[in-house]
């Protein structure tokens, strides 16, 4: 029995319970970026409206000369967007945790702590390769219609967690127990699979248990958008210039 094929048989639904499409009805129209709590809105590979740490806001390069009612709705406005958008990486770390909370769970009943980190790694390593395409050169990049692609993304990003996180996680798990049966003095390999087929409804249950609340983060998230969508709609009610530049829109 090769390990790969019991791996494999084993993990087909471990993590599906974790794969539910997550709904957001907003779009980006515009590129924005953050770096330094500073936003830029670009068009055409160019900033266009620039908004910096002082709240001062330049359009095509011209600084615009603001009223204190003005000053206030930038201020809250960029003080949102830096707050909301980089809680998605907060997101994928709480993704992250859940994962290996499970695999502390599991090498604590091996009592084998680091039986796993190779599936600790692969998971951190499969999220940092995701994170890249929002996180570049220190700042945050909105590209447009990034929710709709993300969302889209969403069941082949899935997928493929899955399939790393099952890949290693069982073929680790598999290497442990078979190594405790051969200090014992044999492998019986029915009971093997017997306790790997445990194994997987521990693991399930555990995942099933918890996701629920990375959805709700999720559609918290969402809700945080549809916000800044209603922000940055009254920001260019009371600065008219800035039509035409918007990025959050529902």
């Amino acid at each position: 029995m090769k390990r790969t094929l019991l791996a494999t048989t084993l993990a087909l639904t471990s993590l599906s319970v974790c794969a539910q499409t997550p709904q957001c009805d907003i779009r980006i129209d515009n590129e924005m970026h953050l770096k330094n709590e500073s936003i830029s809105v670009y068009q055409d590979g160019q900033p266009k409206v620039v908004i910096d740490q002082n709240n001062q806001v330049f359009i095509n390069g011209e600084k615009v000369d603001l009223n204190q009612i003005q000053q206030q709705e930038v201020k809250n406005y960029r003080e949102k967007v830096s707050t909301y958008v980089p809680r998605a990486k907060q997101i994928a770390d709480d993704g992250v945790k859940l994962a290996n909370e499970v695999i502390d769970d599991v090498s604590a009943t091996f009592k084998n702590q680091a039986a796993f980190d190779n599936v600790k790694q692969a998971i951190g390593d499969f999220y940092s390769d995701i994170e890249s395409r929002y996180y570049q050169n220190g700042e945050w990049v909105l590209k447009k219609d990034a929710v709709s692609q993300a969302i889209t993304n969403w069941k082949t990003d899935s997928s493929a967690a899955m399939q790393r996180f099952n890949g290693e996680f069982f073929s680790s798990a598999f290497t442990v127990l078979s190594d405790k049966m051969k200090a014992d003095g044999s492998v019986n390999l029915s009971e093997l699979q017997n306790q790997l087929i445990d194994l997987k409804a521990k693991v399930e249950n555990r995942l099933k248990n918890q996701s629920s609340e990375l959805q709700k983060e999720a559609n918290d998230y969402c809700t945080d958008l549809k916000g800044l969508a209603v922000d940055e709609k009254a920001l260019h009610q009371q600065i008219p210039e800035l039509k035409g530049y918007e990025v959050f829109v529902i």
